[in-house]
């Protein structure tokens, strides 16, 4: 390792660390030639010594790369384990391996997946894996490996990883460590060269050291041209071409020298998208060639066989062997190839190397792709999936069916991850063709990304538009449903940004425009979202009198209409089962949103130990799926459960978080941040800063009724109550529309707050039926009561309703609203002892999450299903949560968690 010394030293450190149970990556970086695999060549020698096992995979250029090549290549010898993982991620990999039922596995569900397989075969024997240019690789494999690497702590495993200088780094985003591969200093190139031929005469030694500028790969192949064809040969390249080019032009010279029959078997095998030794020779047979033409290549130590596979000595040989051949010769590869993989389980690889071979249009190829990019989609490999659809969209004729492969390519890399390339092929499917199928398709696309990531907002009015036109004209159930499904995005879209009611009220034109959805629970649904007021109440009612919705989605969508007339119960419920849904197909994009509506519910609620734990999941897959909006929405539901328990570093590490996102005029996401920031102030006791926050809660309307009792409080009898009797003139006029036992329960209190005589509307509230699904809130009347009643000198009346108010505040770990009750008692000279609070306050939410289900019974596999986590990673929580709760083992944790 001439020149290299400090850079292995660095890989081996890593080595050491990884053997000692601490996981490590690192992506090392550097010019073609430079020595990337010759250091990592070292490193898979010392692993070996040091008894890692070692997985190796390499990326592959490739006009016809598609699929997950990558993660076979990777996990082809692990399969045999893949039973010791949980169901639902043992499914996932054997599907992605075409070895057990076709479940269209989730990318994040399949991340998961790997890295408890991972950890499987870490727990055996320390692990190392090797990605050798990953920038050729494809994007589910670089994604899921990316996942594992971010997810990976406490186990002996080392990722390391290759990438090329000058080529897209699929990694870079992570900000993995790194380690730089610079060109060989003149004395260490020198001394290298020296070891490559000890007799080599000064003059072409010069020239050697000259031409090769530091590069490894040059010396040595240089070198080799000296002693193989002549200096001249070897050397006479043009100086004025870049080094790579000079050693591409090298490779080309050595390939030229071998016989015909080498020469096109070569170009089959770089032709290839995978390196199986079986379909090269499938390929090679078809065109009267046999594995024999290879000895010429491996003498020449341009190729070698390993197993099953056979591998170029240098991404340059491939590079060189397919692009000195010729357009003509590289179509008829590919051909051969194709004609190789007819069989169905191949169609998409065969329709690839068929449109490789393709110029110009042509529709029965692009068909091929066509149904080639369904099967993608159906193995749940949207990323191949978009460029399938988008090669079938280049060879299609101008025209409407060329914008839908675009508009079907932009859904695509919508549900792959992959936004900038949906929000593009989105963008050239509506210039390429008006058609309102296609306008539809696209429109969709754009809606959904602008609701979880923020990339786009489109005028309303436009997508009401374009779904009014496209339900016109929509000729098949599917096309209607896609129609009516824009219009529910839209009319999300219009609650979450506080759209005006004109906005709102051409928009629910449009749905009306549709005769199909009369009388539909979309219909309901979509007019809850548009005019709360006048439609709200009764979407409540048939959605509670509805069948349970059977897609993940279809529920989320349900529950996220019940916002509208407050009716949180029913949002609980709905949004409970959409969670459920998305658990059991593992869908986790839609799992997120979920998860995170559910944890808005249970805050509204006030059950806190819920929201956190729900909204924190929902955080944590927003953060791996790469959707901010839907991350910041849950941190703020997240601070505003640690505002209720006066935890204010963490509320304000929460905000921090949720703020740091564009929220792209959703306002229902500034609501929370700004609700959590009042209650928080109004805990501490500084009124004016709570008014502040509170006030801007109220003045959104409907959806800001949660806190109009909040702002009452926060106001006290000394303000100007004029301006809040005016605007509780307004809430109450609002909620006559719908019958919400939260609103009915929060507006007497907040009148009889600012009231000379609130007796009558403290019990009017306590009163109010339904209350008891919002306990807090009911804690908090029974408080605000309890303390008028004492200082009116109502002591036994006092007690008993403060008694409550506290009991309510400790089951919730509601501290700061504790320790308030617990005062007002001893005010009444009744001894209250200091509570500790519950056992379980010291878990993190997922701790709490993985104990409750502990505790429900459910082995640590049933729980990694339903939390998107490896089983190892949740022992390994279990074994921290016992000591937490003071217990032994996952019997007692029951009886812990319900004291």
């Amino acid at each position: 390792m001439i020149g290299r010394e400090r850079q292995l030293s660095v890989l081996l450190g890593l080595l050491d660390q990884a053997a000692g149970g601490t996981a490590a990556t690192v992506v090392v970086r550097g010019e073609a030639g430079i020595g990337k695999s010759t250091l990592v060549g070292h490193l898979e020698k010392a692993a070996a010594a040091a008894g890692f096992a070692t997985l190796v995979t390499a990326g592959v250029q490739s006009e016809a790369s598609i699929g997950m090549a990558g993660l076979h290549q990777l996990l082809h010898g692990a399969v045999g384990r893949i039973d010791r993982l949980p169901l639902q991620q043992a499914d996932a990999l054997r599907s992605a391996f075409g070895l057990g039922p076709d479940v269209a596995p989730d990318r994040h569900l399949l991340s998961v997946a790997v890295l408890g397989l991972l950890e499987e075969l870490a727990a055996e024997r320390p692990l190392l894996l090797v990605l050798e240019d990953v920038h050729w690789m494809d994007e589910w494999t670089v994604g899921i490996i990316g996942f594992v690497a971010q997810h990976l702590d406490e186990a002996p495993i080392l990722i390391v990883a290759t990438v090329r200088d000058g080529a897209v780094d699929p990694l870079a985003a992570l900000n993995l460590p790194g380690l730089a591969l610079g060109r060989l200093s003149d004395t260490d190139a020198a001394r290298l060269l020296t070891g490559l031929d000890p007799a080599l005469g000064r003059p072409a030694r010069d020239r050697i050291l000259a031409e090769a500028e530091g590069n490894p790969l040059a010396l040595v192949e240089l070198t080799r041209g000296v002693t193989d064809g002549g200096l001249a040969e070897a050397i006479a390249l043009p100086a004025r071409l870049p080094l790579t080019s000079r050693l591409e032009q090298a490779f080309a010279a050595s390939v030229e020298r071998l016989p015909r029959p080498t020469q096109d078997l070569l170009l089959i095998a770089a032709a290839s998208s995978e390196p199986w030794i079986r379909e090269i020779e499938a390929a090679a047979n078809r065109l009267d060639l046999g594995l024999a033409d290879l000895a010429p290549a491996e003498q020449a130590g341009l190729v070698r066989t390993t197993g099953h596979e056979l591998r170029f000595r240098h991404p340059l040989v491939l590079s060189a062997v397919y692009n000195a051949a010729g357009r003509p010769r590289r179509a008829r590869a590919h051909l051969a190839l194709a004609e190789a993989l007819s069989g169905e389980a191949d169609q998409p690889r065969a329709a690839w190397h068929r449109a490789s071979a393709a110029s110009g249009t042509h529709e029965e190829i692009a068909a091929d792709l066509d149904r080639a990019a369904v099967t993608l989609m159906a193995q749940g490999n949207g990323g191949s999936a978009m460029r399938t659809w988008k090669r079938a969209a280049e060879l299609t004729p101008a025209g409407t069916t060329r914008a839908h492969r675009l508009a079907r390519a932009a859904d695509a890399a919508r549900q792959a991850g992959l936004d900038a390339a949906a929000l593009q092929l989105a963008a050239d499917a509506t210039v390429t063709s008006d058609n309102p199928a296609v306008l539809v398709r696209a429109g969709l696309v754009e809606s959904n990304l602008g609701l979880t990531t923020g990339g786009i907002n489109r005028d309303p009015l436009d997508l009401g538009s374009i779904a009014r036109r496209a339900g016109a004209t929509a000729t098949s159930p599917e096309e209607r449903l896609t129609a009516l499904t824009l219009l529910i995005a839209t009319a999300i879209r219009c609650a979450a940004t506080s759209a005006a009611p004109a906005v709102r009220g051409l928009v629910e034109q449009d749905l009306r425009a549709l005769p199909y959805a009369a009388g539909t629970v979309w219909d309901a649904v979509i007019g809850a979202l548009l005019n709360p007021s006048r439609h709200g109440q009764s979407a409540a009612e048939l959605l509670r009198a509805a069948p349970d919705p059977v897609t993940a989605m279809s529920a989320h969508c349900m529950a996220l209409a019940c916002h509208m007339p407050h009716d949180w119960a029913l949002a609980v419920r709905l949004q409970s089962i959409s969670a459920d849904l998305a658990r059991r197909t593992g869908a986790a994009g839609t799992l997120a949103a979920s998860l995170t509506s559910l944890g808005q519910a249970y805050a509204t609620q006030g059950h806190l130990d819920d929201a956190l734990a729900t909204a924190d999941e929902g955080r944590r897959l927003a953060a791996d799926l790469h959707q901010p909006l839907t991350q910041s929405m849950a941190g703020a539901i997240v601070a505003h459960v640690h505002a209720w328990r006066g935890d204010t570093a963490a509320m304000t590490a929460a905000l921090e978080s949720s703020r740091a996102v564009d929220p792209n005029g959703r306002v229902d996401i500034g609501l929370w941040q700004q609700w959590s920031t009042g209650l928080a102030h109004l805990v501490g006791g500084r009124l004016w800063e709570a008014r502040a926050h509170l006030a801007g809660v109220c003045d959104l309307p409907g959806l800001g009724l949660v806190a109009i009792a909040d702002l009452a409080e926060a106001s006290g009898r000394d303000s100007d109550t004029g301006a809040l009797a005016e605007r509780l003139d307004a809430a109450e006029e609002h909620a006559r529309s719908f019958d919400s036992p939260l609103i009915r329960m929060l507006l007497p209190r907040a009148r009889a707050l600012i009231s000379v005589e609130p007796e009558e509307l403290f019990e009017a509230s306590l009163a109010v039926v339904g209350a008891h699904d919002y306990p807090l809130q009911v804690a908090r009347t029974e408080l605000v009561y309890g303390e008028w009643l004492r200082r009116r000198r109502r002591i036994a009346e006092a007690r008993t309703h403060l008694t409550v108010a506290a009991a309510a505040f400790r089951r919730a770990g509601a501290r700061p609203w504790t320790e308030r009750a617990e005062a007002e008692l001893r005010s009444t000279g009744l001894e209250v002892s200091p509570d500790a609070g519950p056992r379980h306050k010291d878990l993190t939410a997922q701790e709490l999450q993985i104990a409750r289900l502990a505790a429900q019974g459910l082995s640590n596999k049933e729980i990694a299903d339903q939390l998107f986590l490896s089983h190892r990673t949740v022992g390994t929580h279990l074994y921290r949560i016992y000591p937490k709760l003071g217990v032994a083992g996952r019997a007692a944790l029951r009886d812990a968690l319900t004291e």
